[in-house]
């Protein structure tokens, strides 16, 4: 009897169907696991990252309108305030 439980034993070993190779399955599936949550976080950051920044290209293309000038004084205050706005 004790024949026949060793040889399951080692044809269960052979095939990777042992306790010890499930226990090392189960490691090296865990491994991988936590490192695609970590990557997946990676991705989601990177993703929100481009979307600002895309966000921010469109903004940039988009030409700004500006009021016409019509009197010196208006001009005046135009140019100050667009001054104060550059610092």
């Amino acid at each position: 009897m004790k024949g026949l439980a060793k040889l399951v034993a080692m044809i269960l070993g052979m095939l990777g169907l042992s306790s010890l190779a499930s226990g090392k399955k189960k490691a090296a599936a865990k491994k991988i696991d936590a490192k695609k949550k970590v990557v997946k976080k990676q991705v989601k950051s990177i993703d929100k990252k481009l979307k600002a920044v895309k966000k921010k290209q469109v903004k940039a293309k988009k030409p700004v309108k500006r009021k016409k000038v019509k009197s010196s004084k208006a001009a005046e205050k135009f140019l100050k305030d667009f001054a104060d706005k550059k610092i």
